[in-house]
């Protein structure tokens, strides 16, 4: 819970969100006391177990792609869905979906009122009251399926208090919330396998390839024999490969092959997710709920999901001066601010490399509590600079000195202090026509949005 998610149009609504903050426990475990969260959901009559059928979906990485397809897939067979994400990048409507939309500023408020009025100062944490207004918004509002996101580990999470999903979903797990989670990849593992239920099955998503990805696997196993939970992983029961002309994938699950479009968004990467969405459309298939082939192939070429390595088509003020490369550069959003963005990241930059000529920038905001080192370590050799900013509203943002050590001189870094200003200078002063890439943060990306005027209707998970 960080300031910048206070932020809102609606003052009532922010002064309430305010409110919440002030409550929050500082620097404490996740949910390491759950008793009054407990207490404040069977006072609201246990709306968690009042839910519709409900996908699970904990990782570092790529929970909410997976969140974006299977909602666009489920939409366009026909089926209604409610999503429950975190963290949201303008407004915090966006973290509670009901049936296609995103909740009402007035239902919004009158729950958080009833949540306020029964605890009181009760030092409950943010996520523990918005997650509980999100239950009982899911509970009131009918749906045939909740697509529910993890907000940090797993085990000890909010949303960990659903007996029975459908299927639980671990996508890739990175080095991150360590100061929650734990210092080593096998106790962030542990949490995040947490959600691993009994005799539900569970997806898992690619880990990465070496003795950090076997350990994490270990971690997942081990939990799933404790439970009696059956695994599908990645490269063991479901595989994907992208066909050569870029556009189509083979899809390889239970010894039969088909192919699919390549998902609508940006990336090598999400093939890896879409492969975790098409498993799980398996497993949920066996539940009643069918999926046509026609509502895949429709939701995987339609799925949207904003600040994701998403290209911003606007206007900047610079545009048309004599050096701004008018109509010629490239400015792209991304959240990614771990290692395994990193990766993703780096292996992108190297395909633009290879398409052409144009040199790429990093316009960066990072909060202080993220590793910029191993974030930054798999982008810098494709890098022509760096213009470190600060993510707006939040004071804990990670200055250029730290970033310049992360960097060991391998490029150059500058600070600015807004990244409308790193944007003008890149624009104006590179001699080619460049790519941008803004990252580090949701915080930032929600900034960049919120700059550009980026519609409330188009952060709704999807578009169909």
């Amino acid at each position: 819970m960080h300031k910048a998610d206070l932020r809102h149009s609606n003052q009532i609504l922010q002064r309430k969100l305010e409110q919440i903050f002030a409550l929050r426990r500082t620097r404490s475990a996740v949910n390491w006391d759950r008793e009054k969260y407990l207490d404040l959901l069977q006072h609201f009559g246990n709306p968690h177990m009042q839910l519709p059928p409900v996908i699970h979906v904990a990782g570092t990485n790529g929970k909410g792609s997976i969140i974006a397809m299977l909602r666009a897939i489920c939409e366009a067979e026909g089926l209604s869905v409610h999503s429950y994400i975190s963290p949201h990048l303008v407004h915090i409507n966006e973290r509670i979906v009901l049936s296609g939309k995103q909740i009402s500023d007035e239902m919004l408020e009158a729950l958080i009122d009833e949540v306020m009025d029964y605890i009181g100062d009760a030092p409950l944490s943010f996520f523990e009251v918005t997650s509980t207004v999100a239950f009982k918004a899911f509970a009131q509002v009918p749906a045939d399926i909740l697509l529910l996101e993890v907000g940090m580990g797993g085990r000890l999470d909010c949303t960990n208090v659903v007996e029975k999903p459908l299927v639980s979903i671990i996508n890739r797990i990175s080095m991150d919330h360590t100061d929650f989670l734990g210092n080593t990849i096998e106790e962030i593992a542990a949490q995040k396998a947490g959600i691993i239920k009994s005799a539900v099955p569970c997806i898992v998503g690619y880990q990465g390839q070496g003795a950090q990805g076997d350990a994490i696997l270990g971690v997942i196993q081990g939990r799933a024999k404790e439970t009696d939970s059956e695994l599908y992983i990645a490269g063991q029961d479901f595989s994907v490969s992208r066909n050569n002309n870029a556009k189509s994938m083979q899809f390889s699950y239970d010894g039969e092959t088909k192919g699919y479009p390549v998902p609508a968004l940006f990336g090598e990467h999400q093939c890896a997710n879409a492969a975790v969405v098409l498993a799980s459309l398996r497993q949920i298939s066996s539940h009643g709920i069918k999926i046509s082939e026609e509502a895949i192939v429709r939701g995987l070429q339609s799925c949207e999901w904003p600040g994701r390595m998403q290209r911003i088509d606007y206007q900047w003020p610079c545009d048309s001066g004599a050096n701004s490369h008018e109509n010629s550069h490239e400015i792209w959003l991304d959240c990614g601010h771990n290692d395994s963005a990193g990766e993703v990241l780096g292996m992108q930059m190297k395909r633009w490399k290879k398409e052409d000529s144009s040199p790429v920038f990093l316009v960066l905001g990072m909060l202080d509590t993220k590793d910029s080192a191993a974030f930054l370590e798999p982008m810098l050799d494709e890098l022509s600079g760096i213009y470190v900013v600060p993510i707006l509203h939040e004071p804990t943002s990670k200055k250029a000195d730290e970033i310049k050590a992360s960097c060991c001189g391998r490029v150059s870094v500058t600070e600015k202090n807004h990244f409308k200003d790193a944007v003008e200078e890149i624009l104006n002063s590179a001699k080619e026509p460049p790519r941008i890439l803004i990252a580090g943060s949701v915080y930032l990306a929600g900034n960049v949005l919120k700059f550009i005027d980026f519609s409330d209707e188009k952060l709704t998970v999807s578009k169909i």
